[in-house]
């Protein structure tokens, strides 16, 4: 059995996708999986296990074609779909996965529905779901498996990574003098409005550092205004973060957030990355819903909610304010949710969440102890 499916999203939106891909597998376990994305979230799911094809869709050379040179390279990747399929789901409620459906005459197609459309129609689609449902992405995309099988439902997020990722980020980490106990701190996102006051994320890097011992890694992508960002910040601590030489993949940034204690930082991809390697988090939201985009606990799911607070779920915390209003301070877009979060109270759950760890490694270490007394006697 061959199985398609299309997500044209970003980064967070394809790797929370990943549990309907186990999903499928354990209802399907001799099928041949095959997923399409945009090509530049190939990282998200290239390692991932229960995935056999990655089939990229390229936007970046549109810019560089004549209509005529479109018009072919949209044809070309649209036919290779063209009757391979036994089953199709479509995760995107644009026109791309409704016309790969059309042309797959697969048996069995799903897909979401934004609006009645005649190539909504043309998609012949057998099970749809509402696409503006205000429920995790997770859960979402679950409703899917959960229609074909539901007792064999996998819940995991999933970011894999080779043996080359963790020789590499290894060998990072020594030459930064770290083990394990360093907080990582990713402070930006591809949507800057998302961003704490630069000020605030250092007081909370220097309190980590001061009162905690932890070493701090800040980390960022290549993107000039989040290097920018960080050096900004940077500059405000007493106590200088350490940060990366250079940035890495997606998959070795998962092997990373591995190895840390605790990942401290706002919605992006990089939160959910850390979130899917069982590493605790502690994220602000001020410029989205925690309700959708909460970092998601691989053991019992998310139930967060949209408002001003405080929330726990799992090994994850939210500090969210629901104001969600956008303004302009100079030439840069702000949330106003964002900035009405208080160090106060960012300090005091990172206090919380640190504490357990130090009480848990004090826990281990008194256990140990007991165990080679015992051995002695």
């Amino acid at each position: 059995m061959k199985i398609l499916v299309t997500k044209f999203r970003n980064l967070g939106d394809v790797l929370l996708s990943t549990p309907l891909f186990a999903s499928l597998k354990a209802i399907y376990p001799d099928s041949e999986l095959h997923v399409s994305v945009n090509d530049f979230c190939t990282q998200v799911i290239v390692d991932n296990p229960h995935v056999d094809k990655v089939i990229p869709y390229s936007r970046g050379k549109k810019s560089e074609q004549n209509i005529w040179q479109r018009i072919r390279t949209e044809i070309e990747f649209y036919w290779q779909f063209k009757g391979q399929y036994d089953l199709v789901i479509n995760l995107t409620e644009g026109d791309r996965g409704c016309i790969i459906s059309a042309l797959s005459g697969a048996p069995r197609r799903m897909g979401y529905i934004k609006k009645p459309t005649l190539i909504n129609r043309l998609a012949r689609f057998d099970t749809t779901f509402n696409s503006q449902q205000r429920i995790p992405t997770v859960q979402k995309d679950l409703q899917f498996a959960e229609a074909i099988d539901s007792r064999k439902v996998i819940k995991k997020v999933t970011l894999g990574w080779r043996k080359d990722h963790e020789e590499m980020i290894d060998e990072l980490l020594s030459k930064l003098g770290l083990n394990d106990g360093f907080v990582v701190v990713h402070p930006v996102s591809r949507w800057m409005y998302k961003c704490w006051d630069s000020a605030k994320v250092a007081q909370c890097i220097d309190h980590i550092q001061k009162k905690w011992q932890r070493p701090v890694l800040l980390t960022t992508s290549s993107d000039p205004e989040e290097v920018s960002i960080a050096e900004e910040i940077a500059s405000h601590c007493q106590q200088k973060p350490l940060q990366l030489p250079h940035p890495v993949n997606l998959q070795a940034y998962a092997y990373l957030t591995s190895k840390a204690c605790l990942f401290f930082g706002i919605d992006s991809a990089p939160m959910h990355i850390a979130a899917s390697t069982d590493t605790p988090v502690v994220a602000l939201f001020g410029a989205s819903e925690p309700n959708l985009w909460g970092p998601w606990d691989n053991n019992q799911g998310s139930n967060y909610q949209l408002m001003t607070g405080v929330q726990h779920n799992g090994i994850h915390c939210v500090i969210s304010n629901d104001n969600m209003e956008l303004y302009l301070d100079g030439d840069r877009k702000l949330s106003r949710g964002m900035m009405e979060i208080s160090i106060p109270q960012v300090i005091s759950e990172l206090d919380n969440e640190l504490e357990k760890l130090s009480n848990s490694q004090q826990s281990s270490h008194t256990a140990d102890t007991v165990q080679l007394t015992s051995v002695a006697i």
